[in-house]
């Protein structure tokens, strides 16, 4: 707005309550401002007039006074459209009329004044806080980096060594170290998805029936080798009267306890983890029960207790650089337990140890007869599936090269078609017991592969192996006919539960 046309009596009330910025960024406020603006320099030149008209002749007092009253019409007209500006701006949407309203209209100008500071200090604080989630994303982002490079890193470091070396002494010393490297990866990887799964509202709690205690104590077996290395021991401790069958979720269990316990690893130095089941009580075949995982270690500061259950978050920046993780376990952790219909709580002290418990209350398996729960463990016994035959539809040669050596071990009868145009004509041409199918590749992908095989076969199995972890992508398999899928990299355990369902003698 050009200030030095506006009147000096204005000009000095706006520069007492309204700020340049303020003006210029709402067009309805600087038309508002216009109209009074011209109300003023209106009525200063009635005074004028009039000052003239006590001066003047008849005929002159004649001719000024149908002159002011053209200006009084002006005026009457500006009173008018000052008080449409006012209507436009009324967010209460009552209408004023007439001159004698000019109080009310200096009431709703004040309170669009302040409507629009809430407003503008609404907007500052939403600017904060995202720009504090943007810097937490970046951080996570570079942990994420590090956590990934690190692994690969020993992975194609450890290759290059044993490619030159070429030795049986070396390949036996690198293997161990090698498989753990990519085994790190390969659960980075699983806590990733996981986590996009839970939140995009993707993962469904089964109801199976399960053992509890043998569940903690395979977690605790397969656990202590890493323990050791930061000298610490893992013990279990069961209540006399615990009852261990219960229906639930032995995977989502399995991944609670393991998250917890795995935390309680990384921040304990030559000291112990103890996985505490404790029974509260029985009724009308539902098991009241407390987890509790409690370790030694460095302990967590009071006001860190919420934002370590944050996504994207550890209790420090330095925390995550001296121990490793992602920040995403405990978010995992918490959101499962919600999803099991309870909450995860956390007791701590510096330097004396943490511990994090949860109470559950799930239907007890009368029919005693719980599901293997090593299926769930890295131990997991690979069966043999003689005879059982699979069609491979896959485009990329280093992954027909693995998954076919893999499940050659298993004596699998493997099929292979590089695209889905060809899988549907080996389809056609022979029978299968099994189908896997990747979803993007050329000539044909698999979506389509897919639909043209389940207009003639609606009951073979196809197990999609994809790389491919996009929710919608997985949604539109499901539709069009697939039965499962593996996300890739897979472990070849799983790939072995997966045909297993499928083998018959």
């Amino acid at each position: 707005m050009d200030k030095p046309n506006i009147h000096r009596h204005l000009s000095r009330q706006i520069d007492k309550f309204l700020s340049e910025e303020t003006i210029n960024k709402s067009p309805e406020l600087s038309a508002f401002i216009d109209v009074i603006n011209q109300t003023y320099l209106n009525y200063e030149k009635d005074a004028e007039l009039f000052e003239q008209s006590t001066r003047l002749n008849d005929k002159e007092y004649s001719e000024i006074n149908l002159k002011l009253k053209e200006e009084i019409d002006k005026r009457d007209i500006f009173q008018k459209k000052l008080v449409e500006v006012i209507n436009q701006l009324n967010v209460d949407g009552k209408k004023l009329k007439g001159e004698d309203n000019l109080l009310d209209l200096i009431k709703i100008l004040n309170r669009e004044i302040e409507i629009k500071k809430e407003f503008q200090k609404q907007l500052n604080e939403s600017k904060i806080i995202a720009e504090n989630a943007n810097e937490a994303k970046s951080e996570f982002l570079s942990i994420m980096s590090h956590e990934i490079r690190t692994p690969l890193n020993a992975i194609i470091g450890l290759v290059y060594i044993m490619e030159k070396e070429n030795s049986l002494q070396s390949f036996h010393e690198n293997i161990e170290v090698l498989k753990n490297s990519a085994q790190n990866l390969f659960l980075l990887i699983n806590d990733i998805l996981d986590f996009n799964k839970i939140e995009a509202g993707k993962i469904d709690i089964e109801r199976i029936p399960f053992n509890l205690i043998v569940l903690t104590n395979q977690i605790a077996k397969s656990m202590q080798a890493r323990a050791s290395e930061n000298l610490n021991k893992i013990q279990v401790i069961v209540a006399d009267n615990f009852v261990p069958n219960l229906i639930s979720d032995p995977l989502r269990m399995n991944q609670i306890i393991t998250n917890l316990v795995s935390n309680a690893i990384k921040f304990t130095k030559n000291g112990t983890i103890k996985i505490k089941l404790n029974q509260l009580g029985v009724f009308d075949n539902i098991s009241t029960f407390k987890v509790e995982i409690i370790d030694t270690g460095i302990g967590i500061e009071k006001e860190k207790f919420n934002t370590i259950f944050e996504k994207f978050s550890q209790a420090e920046t330095r925390t995550s650089r001296q121990f490793g993780g992602t920040g995403l376990g405990l978010s995992i952790t918490k959101k499962l337990l919600n999803l099991l219909g309870t909450d995860i709580l956390v007791e701590s002290e510096i330097g004396v140890g943490t511990n994090f418990n949860f109470t559950l209350q799930l239907p007890i398996d009368l029919k005693f007869i719980p599901v293997n729960t090593n299926d769930l463990q890295e131990n997991y016994k690979v069966e043999n599936l003689k005879g059982l035959k699979v069609l491979l539809v896959e485009d990329n040669l280093i992954n027909i090269k693995i998954a076919q050596k893999i499940m050659t071990q298993w004596d699998v009868e493997v099929d292979l078609a590089e695209n889905g145009l060809v899988g549907v004509e080996k389809f056609n041409a022979h029978k299968y017991d099994v189908i896997l199918m990747d979803l993007s590749m050329p000539v044909m992908d698999g979506y389509e592969a897919t639909t043209i095989i389940r207009e003639k076969d609606k009951l073979i199995p196809i197990v999609a192996l994809t790389a491919s972890a996009s929710f919608g992508y997985l949604d539109r398999a499901l539709q069009i006919g697939i039965n499962e899928y593996i996300i890739k990299p897979f472990n070849p355990n799983e790939l072995n539960m997966k045909l297993k369902k499928y083998y018959r003698l």
